[in-house]
């Protein structure tokens, strides 16, 4: 037959008391079939046993107060008594990590995430030798390597040697990295195998804040080209070109290294001011700019920009030539028939 003892001290004036609820229903309070103690005093729990699972719950008495905490809206607050979440942790930390407040262990595989702060900064990963993945709909999404290479969409593999890969899903377009800027404008980056229906296979392309595509890189597998946008149906106030001598005339190509060059390697170009009195949409930048700090903003050129008024300072030289040739030519007939004459 079960027993129940109930010990009191002698010299101990506080009271034990078993109360019933305030309600008709009945309540049972049952004990482990367990040797030992269930439940000690409250500044030392050492222990809830069960089968198999000695303390299963371990408090030191040394533990600061309030050092687990439930509030009444059912926060748990782990080092604060002031739960701001449904699980708050707060505190200096240990571990591997400078600051580490939170830690997942596993055992089997001496695998773990940490997270914490380091004063300036807040962190989230492991300082073991393996990767980190992240996961959405039971499927890995990403993944960092114990070597800091990233990869989205696939697992593993970085060739030509690099800190990320991207892997793109078989979708319509193949886009693999969209980028877009605080105005809309932006790039994105084309799966290697996708052809415009050409035989040209789309690599990046750069688009205008209406998702229009405005320029690229492309490549048919043995070349690479670089286009900008030049549809005619993009275009009005179409007229030839005219008088592009005089303009290539103020032109004023010079040789010259760059400073930073410590080959000191003489090259062909352009001061990018000069070039921008003639062709202003050849040169991106103000002459002689600098920022708030008095540093320069350097200009810059893009040279195929001045390649239609070449061309047509070329045609107009090649008309001209072709007008002198005719005129030689009937100057030459002329002089042959005079001496053909007695």
């Amino acid at each position: 037959m079960s027993k129940v003892a109930i010990q009191g001290n002698a010299s101990g004036t506080g009271t034990f008391t078993i109360a019933a609820p305030n309600s008709n229903t009945d309540r049972t309070l049952t004990l482990p079939d367990e040797a030992g103690t269930v439940l000690t005093s409250a500044s030392n729990l050492t222990g809830v046993t069960g089968a198999g699972v000695p303390d299963a719950i371990d408090v030191n008495a040394s533990a600061p107060a309030d050092s687990l905490a439930i509030d009444a809206s059912g926060n748990v607050g782990i080092g604060t008594t002031s739960p701001a979440s449904a699980l708050n942790i707060s505190g200096d930390g240990a571990g591997a990590g400078t600051n580490t407040v939170f830690r997942i262990d596993n055992t089997g595989s001496s695998t773990n995430i940490e997270v914490g702060s380091a004063g300036v900064f807040s962190y989230v990963g492991s300082f073991a030798n393996h990767p980190v993945a992240f996961y959405t709909n039971s499927a890995e999404r990403m993944r960092i390597d114990s070597n800091g290479n990233s990869f989205f969409g696939t697992t593993s593999g970085v060739s030509p040697e690099g800190y990320a890969k991207i892997s793109g899903k078989a979708t319509t377009n193949n886009v693999v990295l969209a980028l877009e800027g605080y105005t809309g404008n932006g790039a994105w980056v084309q799966k290697m195998g996708v052809t415009t229906g050409t035989g040209t296979r789309n690599m990046i392309g750069f688009c205008d804040t209406s998702s229009a595509t405005v320029g690229g890189i492309t490549h048919n597998g043995s070349s690479v080209s670089y286009a900008t946008t030049s549809d005619y149906r993009l275009k009005e106030n179409v007229v030839d070109m005219t008088g592009a001598i005089t303009r290539v005339k103020s032109l004023s190509p010079k040789r010259f290294n760059f400073i930073a060059d410590d080959d000191d390697t003489t090259v062909d170009g352009f001061l990018a001011h000069e070039a921008q009195t003639v062709v202003p949409e050849s040169v991106n930048g103000t002459h002689n700019e600098v920022d708030d700090e008095g540093n320069p903003v350097y200009q810059g050129i893009d040279q195929s920009k001045l390649i239609p008024l070449l061309t047509g300072a070329l045609q107009e030289a090649i008309a001209k030539i072709e007008t002198l040739e005719t005129t030689v030519a009937d100057l030459q007939t002329r002089v042959t028939a005079l001496e053909a004459t007695p």
